[in-house]
């Protein structure tokens, strides 16, 4: 199997191109066996559109792993300036930026 690590999170982060809304603060993503494991963390409500967003972007990175792989995805609402650490997958592949002393960002 080659180096999925690379080929995930470039995946992830085409598939985010035109799908990041300001209310959107990460996108985590990993791996375990064949599944693909995204995260989406939210602050504030979670309107419907971005429901549709996270499923397109779930799509779309199906898309460049063909079987035996498989996708999921897992929504939640974090608002800040709630720590986004606890519950984070091993790979960050979108992070909006926010003051590190409130939230305790990885960068």
């Amino acid at each position: 199997m080659h180096d999925i690590q690379p080929r995930l999170l470039l995946s992830v982060q085409r598939a985010l191109l035109g799908a990041v809304s300001p209310n959107l603060r990460a996108v985590i993503c990993g791996w375990a066996g064949v599944e693909i494991k995204l995260r989406f963390v939210f602050d504030g409500e979670i309107a419907e559109e971005n429901l549709d967003d996270v499923r397109i972007v779930g799509a779309e990175v199906a898309a460049d792993f063909p079987a035996p792989w498989t996708t999921s995805e897992d929504v939640a609402r974090l608002d800040y300036p709630h720590d986004i650490r606890p519950g984070a997958l091993d790979l960050w592949a979108y992070l909006r930026k926010e003051s590190v002393a409130a939230t305790g960002n990885p960068y």
